[in-house]
């Protein structure tokens, strides 16, 4: 099964995002998905993802702040290394290999998780560091993730040039982008809805997602189409029933060239054996699809945060 799933679960593999949102270069965003646990095991990922933390489309009218929870990761999705997934993960199944170990980061405390000398929001639980701001509970908080309305405003002085505060719910404002003949909404593979002013008025054209899901504290973007799915991330087939971008042969897994990936399980690209997991740099042995460690001499990547230490560990 997929790898985007781990971002789920309390721990923290090696990659880290420093910004939750991320367009994944179609109109759906492939499956994007956020979540707020780093994972460091990443070639299990389909479509695009954050993370930390994921990556859907039906849920919203197309006016901000307005939410519908219908029904992964990467975001998904699309790894990075050093970057942390809201995925999400990370995408097809919400469970990781439950006799597999994984490259992680363990913490002792709060210091740790900083990155590069900069404290970005996560905290040391449970021997990981977790961003909890990167975690949803809501559609529209996963709009705005997916849609890059990060910065935080309480009036429009507070936004750049080309920006407009807007009131994304229950007052709270965030910047967001106003189209225009230089800056078009298609191009950023988003939307022009109609926001709300933080300080009122007639409402404003922004551009940003209007579909977005959270399931189970991972922000997705669901595909409604092939076309909404990549190709080289080696899941080119939309289900339209979960809204998750498929690989339908392992032909589709070898063709995105990325490492571990070689055989299509159930939908998801992973390993067959233990030598599909040969060059990834933080894998040797293959778990029920999904690419991990034996030991931790076997973590050879980046370490993401400043005060860990590499582990080898179960999920």
């Amino acid at each position: 099964m997929q790898l985007s799933f781990l971002v789920k679960t309390p721990v923290i593999p090696l990659f880290v995002a420093l910004l939750a949102p991320l367009g994944c270069g179609d109109d759906k965003g492939g499956d994007t998905e956020t979540s707020g646990v780093a994972t460091d095991t990443t070639q299990g990922t389909q479509g695009t993802q954050t993370m930390g933390p994921t990556t859907d489309t039906a849920g919203t009218d197309g006016t901000v702040g307005t939410e519908t929870t219908p029904g992964t990761d990467t975001t998904p999705g699309t790894d990075t290394e050093n970057v942390p997934t809201t995925a999400g993960p990370t995408t097809e199944d919400t469970t990781a290999p439950g006799n597999g170990q994984f490259c992680q980061e363990e913490c002792a405390g709060d210091a740790d998780c900083t990155l590069g000398g900069v404290d970005m929001g996560y905290t040391c639980q449970n021997s990981r560091c977790v961003n909890e701001s990167f975690l949803c509970t809501t559609d529209t908080q996963c709009n705005a993730t997916l849609s890059g309305w990060v910065l935080d405003c309480a009036a429009q002085a507070d936004c750049m040039m080309g920006y407009a505060c807007i009131n994304i719910g229950e007052g709270v404002g965030k910047c967001a982008i106003v189209p225009s003949d230089f800056i078009m909404c298609e191009t950023l593979t988003q939307e022009e809805i109609m926001a709300d002013p933080i300080e009122g008025g007639a409402q404003i054209a922004v551009c940003g997602k209007t579909g977005a899901k959270c399931d189970n504290g991972a922000c997705f973007d669901p595909c409604e189409a092939n076309t909404d799915c990549p190709a080289q991330g080696g899941h080119p087939v939309c289900n339209t029933g979960t809204g998750r971008c498929e690989c339908g042969t392992d032909d589709d897994c070898a063709g995105s060239g990325i490492a571990g990936f070689t055989t299509c399980n159930n939908g998801v690209c992973g390993c067959g054996q233990d030598s599909d997991c040969a060059g990834t740099m933080y894998s040797d042995k293959c778990y029920e699809g999904t690419c991990g460690c034996s030991t931790v001499d076997v973590c050879q990547n980046a370490q993401a945060f400043d005060g860990t230490m590499k582990v080898c560990e179960g999920v």
